[in-house]
């Protein structure tokens, strides 16, 4: 049973906008939820565990 941790920058640098106008944070989330729904369709990851954690401070960075 594996257990795959994020760590999401959330800091006011994540804000910036590529040249597409799509913010690093957008494109840190769009990644997360790309992998879960491509991990999901595995029948391999029945039992992983997700864990999201930012830089926010303690307790409130653990999602």
């Amino acid at each position: 049973m594996p257990i795959l941790l994020f760590l999401i920058d959330t800091s006011a640098s994540m804000n910036q906008r590529t040249d597409l106008g799509t913010s690093y944070l957008d494109i840190a989330k769009g990644a997360v939820e790309l992998f879960l729904k491509l991990r999901a369709r595995d029948p391999a990851s029945r039992g992983d565990r997700y864990m999201l954690v930012t830089y926010d401070e303690s307790p409130y960075c653990i999602k």
